[in-house]
């Protein structure tokens, strides 16, 4: 959302309901938490933004989902990861993008497919 690279052609794609993006709503306070860190001021700045906005910009263009962490951890080296395996089982994702080794890791969860942004983009969207 800060910044014109792949994310934000996956952001495009969601706009344009050629993928479906599914957030938690834990996922969404962690993004608006995370927006409002200190580095990211100038940048907002420039955009003349707000993480409430960009928050809810990113509302507006995913399904949310009621889902919460519990129970042994699913990924026992970052458990808070756990809460994107369980929001794209809650959504019966297809794919969960991602940069983040413990969830590369698992090349897959219950049959969903975990990929880069690359790979992601580089399949054809229709299939």
């Amino acid at each position: 959302m800060l910044w014109r690279g792949k994310a934000w052609q996956l952001l495009k794609l969601a706009e344009q309901r050629k993928v479906e993006l599914c957030i938690a709503y834990s996922m969404l306070l962690e993004l608006e938490e995370v927006l409002s860190y200190e580095k990211f001021l100038p940048r907002l700045e420039v955009l003349q933004q707000t993480p409430e906005q960009l928050a809810s910009y990113a509302l507006s263009i995913s399904s949310i989902f009621d889902v919460s962490r519990s129970g042994i951890p699913i990924i026992s080296d970052d458990p808070d990861d756990d809460i994107f395996l369980l929001c794209a089982v809650e959504a019966d994702a297809t794919h969960i993008v991602s940069n983040d080794r413990h969830l590369l890791n698992l090349k897959s969860y219950q049959g969903i497919k975990i990929v880069t942004i690359d790979q992601f983009l580089n399949q054809d969207i229709d299939s």
